[in-house]
């Protein structure tokens, strides 16, 4: 009855905002929209630029925005969360920190009737939506490009931090995309978190020096590549060794706009309007609108030296994501 009587409540909300645009004063019922984001990893680029956007676009429409940084610690993060449930916050947005070790949190905000909505999180019961690409086809995508550059043969590093749900269905793709392939050697590594980007390099420069046949690295997010990249070229091997990864970063576009370095794709999303579609999602359910499906995929696209953006639409809501190249026979 408190969830029906809040989205009751909100969607009062809704109508005293349409009024508003129409002339008349809303603006102490916008105000009364609290919403609470974070998530456990809150520096990472990817995340912290989801959490910026969606950020700006709740405090544009009046809401009272907090947001709290876990930095590692999942243990924290719930505490957090489940403070923004006591004080009665309207919705919270989780940004990349793993549903499945929030049900205690997403039980919390049912029995409150607090929308709760999240972005590359996985799927739990309870949840609003959760928001992101289908990581599993990003997976087995930048795999089957990498095979098929290659040679379908070689050795194949494979980083990534299987904690998250988005990064271990990516972990499912890449496999996949390897199940009936015989000639390639893999070797999977597991980095630390926090400390990922010390950790990758310090394990490339340590299989560079003890393994000569290495192809190809693919991570599982491109804040990974870069020290890769660095590790690889430090050591001579810049010419074969193809690198790959998945988000899309700065850093990783301008190395792809150069052409000439290791790292040759990403299958790459647009980050802004992720924060963008969770804050619309929030919006909707508060008047009570909830998603057709909890689980909301938004398109992802292959982005290499042929295909990157102009340096003015690699951030923000950039219409380059509006057709972009999905594979690469399009």
């Amino acid at each position: 009855m408190k969830r029906i009587g809040k989205v009751f409540g909100a969607a009062l909300l809704g109508a005293a905002l349409v009024l508003g645009a129409m002339g008349l004063n809303s603006q102490a019922q916008a105000d009364e929209v609290k919403l609470g984001i974070f998530s456990v990893n809150y520096n990472s680029p990817t995340i912290f630029r989801m959490i910026q956007q969606a950020k700006a676009d709740a405090e544009a429409l009046g809401w009272t925005v907090e947001t709290h940084d876990g930095q590692g610690d999942q243990v924290a993060t719930n505490n957090a969360a489940n403070d923004y449930i006591r004080r009665g916050f309207d919705a919270l947005i989780n940004v990349a920190s793993d549903n499945f070790q929030m049900t205690g949190v997403v039980k919390n905000a049912n029995e409150a009737g607090t929308i709760f909505v999240s972005t590359f999180s996985g799927y739990v019961p309870g949840i609003t939506a959760d928001i992101g690409t289908n990581s599993i086809v990003d997976g087995a995508v930048v795999t089957l490009e990498v095979l098929n550059r290659t040679g379908r043969q070689g050795h194949i590093v494979f980083f990534n931090w299987n904690v998250l749900p988005a990064l271990r269905d990516r972990t499912a793709g890449f496999k996949a995309a390897l199940s009936d392939i015989e000639n390639v050697k893999v070797t999977e590594i597991e980095v630390k978190v926090p400390g990922q980007v010390e950790d990758v390099y310090d394990q490339m420069t340590n299989l560079l020096a003890a393994n000569d046949d290495i192809t190809a690295v693919i991570v599982g997010w491109d804040e990974l590549g870069t020290p890769a990249v660095r590790a690889i070229e430090q050591a001579g091997r810049g010419d074969d060794i193809f690198v790959a990864g998945m988000d899309g970063i700065g850093p990783v576009f301008e190395m792809l706009r150069q052409g000439n370095r290791p790292y040759k794709m990403s299958v790459s999303y647009p980050v802004e309007k992720m924060g963008r579609k969770s804050v619309e999602v929030v919006k909707e359910a508060l008047a009570g609108n909830l998603p057709e499906t909890p689980v909301l995929y938004i398109g992802a696209c292959l982005v290499t030296s042929s295909t990157v953006m102009p340096v003015d639409q690699e951030t923000g809501i950039s219409a380059y994501w509006d057709d972009c190249t999905p594979f690469s026979g399009n």
